[in-house]
């Protein structure tokens, strides 16, 4: 057993052997070098925290949650709770370089298939085929549905644990969910396909507050304009890389190289363990010294923060496309690589869906309710709309060059 101080949580979190056999393989390890919030700190300056202590959180917390339910009298297996605790540490073992920020850009393939990869091709050794099996069911929705609530729902571990690791390194309050009212009002509930994650009367204030934390988090941090700037910064740069290399004219280091070749994702598990954020930061140093003038310049704005302009857009898109278009090729930055487009869009709570059984759930007089039907007011009526915003991300000087025009 081993005990890790967080400053997350005010009690040590434990490491039980299995646990640490994992959390000591090198593809675990390789998580302390991926950053968890991407670029977020040329925004944030201490969102420097790892992908290895937001893992290590989730761990912790869907460990308290089993214990929980075992001291109310709920009987876990030990395979399933070795299962769930292990599939929450194991959540984001298929993540690459800059996390979010370079998925789809440099791999074809989302972080849970890359994790379910790599399970079944490094890890397996360490698991063993029953427990390395049982936790991939977990993954695919098999087996008691509260298995699969706890790692990924609209209400699970990892939610709870980033929100508030989040907020913590970024500096902010929006993230300080009630973790532990939380655990203690949840109970587990017998339903013809199993047992299900429900919440007791008394805690959905928590949950509510969780879910208005989850709504700020998203819009100040995750999606403030700046760290989005920077996201698509990446993504043109990386869009240019894979154009020079389809030409053959391009360095890059041979695990990037074969990472952006695999054709699937047990081909991308060999050279994943190599991109890290270093090797990556040390890639985008070389391309700033490239003889490529987009590289070049691409590179060097995000190794100096000298970031795009963001535009939001309310009118017409189009229009406004084709004039910022014009003025960036008359100013000789190529439109195809020096605008970028995004949509950032999100639903804080989704609510009851006839199908489906991934509402949150609030046991109260004896019967299951969908959490927002109980809650005394609208807000999380209010949070189930979607909420979008349309942005366009262009150099400052074809920004300036377009609303000058408008003014003649």
């Amino acid at each position: 057993m081993k005990h890790i101080r967080d400053p997350i949580y005010s009690e040590f979190i434990e490491l039980d052997d299995l646990a640490l056999k994992v959390v000591s393989h090198p593809y675990f390890q390789r998580m302390r070098r991926i950053s968890h919030l991407g670029l977020a700190h040329y925004v944030y300056p201490g969102a420097t925290h790892t992908r290895f202590s937001h893992m290590v959180g989730a761990h912790h917390l869907a460990t308290k949650f089993l214990n929980t339910f075992k001291r109310k009298g709920y009987e876990i297996p030990r395979s399933t709770y070795d299962a769930v605790r292990l599939a929450a540490l194991l959540h984001d073992i298929g993540h690459t370089s800059l996390s979010h920020a370079l998925e789809f850009t440099i791999l074809p393939f989302r972080h849970e298939t890359m994790g379910e990869a790599v399970l079944k091709l490094k890890l397996r050794d360490v698991l063993g085929d029953y427990l390395t099996d049982t936790i991939l069911d977990i993954f695919a929705g098999k087996g008691e549905p509260f298995a699969k609530e706890l790692v990924e729902s609209q209400m699970d571990v990892d939610r709870l644990d980033y929100l508030r690791r989040d907020a913590y390194y970024c500096g902010v309050d929006y993230g300080l969910v009630d973790v532990e009212r939380i655990i203690q009002t949840s109970e587990l509930y017998e339903l013809p396909q199993g047992r299900t994650l429900v919440i007791v009367e008394k805690g959905m204030f928590a949950v509510e507050s969780y879910i208005i934390a989850r709504y700020l988090m998203y819009w100040s941090v995750y999606y403030h304009k700046t760290n989005l700037g920077f996201q698509a910064l990446l993504f043109s740069l990386f869009k240019r890389v894979r154009t020079l290399h389809r030409e053959g004219g391009i360095w890059m280091p041979e695990p990037l190289r074969r990472l952006m070749e695999a054709k699937t994702p047990e081909e991308a598990v060999e050279p994943l363990y190599w991109v890290d954020d270093p090797l990556i930061f040390y890639t985008i140093q070389t391309w700033s010294r490239s003889e490529d003038p987009i590289l070049s310049d691409l590179a060097t704005r995000l190794l100096n923060r000298i970031r795009l302009k963001a535009v939001e857009i309310v009118g017409n898109f189009l229009d406004v496309y084709r004039d910022l278009a014009d003025i960036c090729e008359a100013l000789g930055f190529d439109p195809d690589f020096y605008i970028v487009e995004r949509t950032p869009k999100d639903v804080a709570y989704s609510p009851y869906d006839p199908h489906s059984d991934e509402h949150i759930k609030v046991l109260k007089d004896g019967k299951l309710k969908e959490l927002s039907s109980v809650m005394p007011t609208d807000t999380l009526k209010s949070l189930s709309r979607e909420v979008m915003r349309k942005y366009l991300f262009v150099p400052a000087e074809c920004w300036e060059r377009y609303m000058a025009s408008k003014r003649l």
